[in-house]
């Protein structure tokens, strides 16, 4: 049968912005979190200055949030360039944490500076952190060891591969960031690897801007630009875990920098965004500052307009790192509550490591924490019987709540199938209820989940959901919405080695009652490796009206 023609349509005018995330082939904790489906409402965004842009968010329970957009510039501002110099402090300041890196702007200054302070931990306890070749594995205190390299017109930056990897620094034989991502400073997209004829994008493993979605336009961040999120009107720190709940996590630098650490092994004991308390009362204090220093723990600092590292203090002045140069000897300050360069003291990002276990286990991915549970011995088959649906309904339990059948044959789809002639079609009604389960033996060689999905969606995010259980175990949920649509099939991937064993997996789908959307599975596997990416196109906060028909307008029932 031919595809409807509004299904033509809406595959061709999709071909926008893609993202790339991590873990479920891109479906991590910050987005396939278990959490309480909000109404979002969003604001324009408000350009404040160059370098500095807020977009107000409220949530259908009332609380709101603030993202801000910070892409501080690549240079100090000579205007300010005096008043820079007399910051500098002349004599070896007491006070600070010693050996602390000093880098160059690079990729984005909210990605500089939470390089910085993995550099330091990494020359600490936290050894994984950096694992190329260059002294031997350690991370330096400059980055001066690696060559300067020129954007597509002609501006010379550092490289830095903890902050930004790039063919053929450090080692490296593959596109990485900078390949993918960057076009020059203040870029907002496409993005070099949907351009043209486009690639697949590097796997993200050991750079911290990758993570942070520094420069990714996919994420609504042009080149150099980094989102935090904060409480509107109110002093209490932005948990990662509230991130979560709010599904705002997969979008911010501080929840990125979380995932960063997780992906290099080692475990995040506290996350959070907070104001300062110049800008509300009972914010983040400057003892609160004091301490964390005290503690050898040094602070992501967010400006109105820049992202700078404290890292010591005298009397109320602050000691800091702010990203425009490389030399370890050269210490910068301002005061506590005030201005740096003119760009206020706007919030503070923290990511406060657990305890460095010997000898971390690199996943080389970041995927969903999942719950460990007994595994029982091994009975049942090791991997999915008829995978791709080729045999009908043969071996998978359906459920619909409308009675729909889940699995068909192209001719009855409005797309086509990934491979061969059957696929699974979950949605595409209103006020559904649609699962598509199996009961399989994972096993320690093969735990890596993949599946190909094509999500079609009309709704805006919050309302129409894709949940995936695991023995009656919600894993996590992702959003069926028009910012998430696909272009195409999608490949997605997880790690469900803490469920080795017997068990049920179940793929569901939820959707309310208006405004159409519709998840297509096929090709369900298990296997030894994970899936490097997982791309979707983004449409952001554009509005774009759709035209996909439901079940029972396309099979006229």
């Amino acid at each position: 049968m031919e595809k409807s023609a509004t299904v033509k349509k809406f595959v061709s005018a999709f071909m926008a912005l893609l993202i790339c995330l991590t873990s479920l082939g891109g479906l991590s904790g910050s987005v396939f979190a278990q959490t309480e489906k909000q109404e979002v409402i969003y604001s324009d965004v408000e350009v404040i200055s160059p370098y500095y842009s807020e977009q107000q968010i409220t949530f259908s329970n009332g609380r709101e949030v603030t993202r801000s957009i910070i892409n501080g510039p690549s240079e100090p501002l000579p205007e300010y360039q005096e008043e820079r110099e007399a910051s500098k402090i002349k004599d070896t300041p007491k006070g600070t944490i010693a050996n602390f890196p000093s880098y160059d702007w690079v990729y984005g200054c909210s990605a500089v500076s939470a390089a910085m302070i993995a550099g330091y931990y990494d020359r600490g306890d936290y050894t994984n952190l950096y694992t190329g070749p260059t002294d031997s594995g350690r991370m330096p205190l400059t980055d001066t060891s690696w060559p300067v390299w020129y954007d597509s017109i002609g501006d010379d930056y550092p490289s830095n591969p903890l902050i930004a990897s790039r063919l053929g620094t450090d080692g490296r034989t593959s596109r990485g960031s900078i390949d993918d991502y960057w076009v020059r400073y203040g870029h907002a997209g496409p993005d070099p690897y949907n351009t043209g004829s486009g690639w697949s994008q590097h796997q993200w493993i050991d750079a911290v801007g990758d993570f942070m979605k520094t420069s990714q336009a996919a994420y609504g961040n042009s080149d150099g630009a980094t989102a935090f999120y904060t409480w509107d009107n109110t002093p209490d720190p932005l948990t990662c875990a509230d991130m979560e709940d709010y599904n705002i996590a997969y979008r911010d630098g501080t929840y990125g920098r979380k995932l960063f650490y997780e992906a290099r092994g080692y475990t995040v004991s506290e996350c959070y965004n907070q104001l300062t308390d110049n800008n509300i009362s009972g914010g983040f204090t400057f003892a609160k500052f004091k301490s964390e220093i005290d503690a050898g723990h040094p602070v992501l600092l967010n400006l109105a307009g820049h992202s700078i590292v404290g890292y010591g203090y005298s009397g109320n002045t602050v000691y800091i790192r702010d990203t425009w140069d490389n030399d370890p000897g050269a210490v910068y300050s301002m005061p506590w509550g005030g201005s740096y360069e003119e760009m206020a003291l706007q919030s503070v990002s923290i990511v406060r490591l657990a305890p460095a276990d010997p000898g971390p286990v690199f996943s080389g991915s970041v995927y969903l924490p999942l719950i460990q549970k007994p595994a029982p011995l091994p009975v049942g088959p090791t991997t999915f019987l008829n995978p791709g649906f080729e045999e009908g309904h043969a071996y998978w339990d359906e459920y619909s709540a409308l009675g729909w059948d889940l699995i068909v044959h192209e001719t009855n789809s409005l797309v086509n199938a990934h491979t061969g002639d059957w696929l699974a079609w979950l949605g595409g009604d209103f006020n559904e209820v649609a699962e598509l389960s199996q009961t399989i033996n994972i096993t320690s060689s093969a735990p890596y989940l993949h599946l190909w999905v094509w999500i079609a969606s009309q709704d805006a995010c919050g309302y129409d959901w894709f949940d995936l259980y695991v023995d009656g175990t919600h894993v996590g949920e992702f959003p069926l919405c028009v910012e998430f649509n696909t272009n195409g099939w999608a490949e997605l991937g997880m790690d469900l080695s803490p469920y080795v064993g017997e068990r049920t997996i179940s793929f569901v789908v939820e959707t309310d009652g208006s405004n159409n959307s519709n998840l297509f599975l096929d090709d369900i596997m298990m296997s030894s490796q994970g899936v490097k990416s997982f791309t979707v196109p983004m449409n952001g906060n554009n509005p774009i009206d759709l035209e996909i028909p439901t079940k029972s307008e396309f099979l006229g029932k």
